[in-house]
């Protein structure tokens, strides 16, 4: 058996739990993250999912403190967490698929000896 065959039939099926851990995190840490897109983007037809969802919350913010001042209350608390649902949809709808690994990283992680 070559190096490669060792690899790809040993140590890949050992190392998938971790390997799907460390894909789970990094994919929920980059799909988070807004602050980049604020940097590097400068064409708001090009902005992400949070960059948008961030510019709506902005929004709100604006509206509230503009139309607080004609005694008109805006539901800023309820945009706010449908705005939450949004962003949060996409890692509901992947996290099931990933649960099996993740939680074997897990455990592999915290297991000594």
């Amino acid at each position: 058996m070559s190096e490669y065959g060792i690899f790809f039939k040993i140590v890949v099926p050992l190392s998938k739990p971790i390997l799907a851990t460390v894909a789970l995190m990094s994919g929920i840490a980059y799909w988070n993250d807004w602050q980049n897109g604020l940097y590097y983007i400068d064409n708001s037809k090009m902005w992400g999912i949070q960059n948008v969802l961030n510019a709506i919350n902005s929004s709100i913010s604006y509206l509230s403190t503009a139309v607080g001042v004609s005694g008109v209350s805006v539901p800023q608390q309820t945009l706010i967490m449908a705005i939450a649902v949004i962003g949060v949809l996409p890692i509901l709808i992947v996290y099931p698929f990933f649960q099996q690994y993740f939680v074997q990283g897990i455990v592999m992680g915290a297991i000594k000896g």
